[in-house]
């Protein structure tokens, strides 16, 4: 097992997130596995937004902006709302 440095703030969050998947799962959860699930997320991530943008290929430029621009509204809405449910 290799050792790694990582800053104050994010040693941090990464317990903070280890927290939450052992909270989850319900079972301990080391800091490699919470690693190892964010970048999974990357990963996936990734080949959604290549498959995203491979849909745009047929569309013209500006529709596809504005396709774009009223999913962010949508989704910036949408975590505005849990949000703000979360600090109720």
């Amino acid at each position: 097992m290799g050792t790694i440095q990582i800053d104050e703030k994010v040693k941090r969050m990464l317990f903070t997130f280890a927290a939450e998947l052992q909270q989850r799962s319900g079972r301990r959860v080391s800091l490699s596995e919470a690693i190892k699930e964010l970048l999974e997320f990357y990963h996936k991530g990734q080949k959604d937004r290549e498959k995203l943008l491979s849909l745009f290929g047929c569309l013209e430029k500006e529709e596809a902006r504005t396709i774009l621009r009223d999913l962010r509204r949508g989704e910036e809405r949408r975590l505005e709302s849990l949000a703000g449910k979360s600090h109720s």
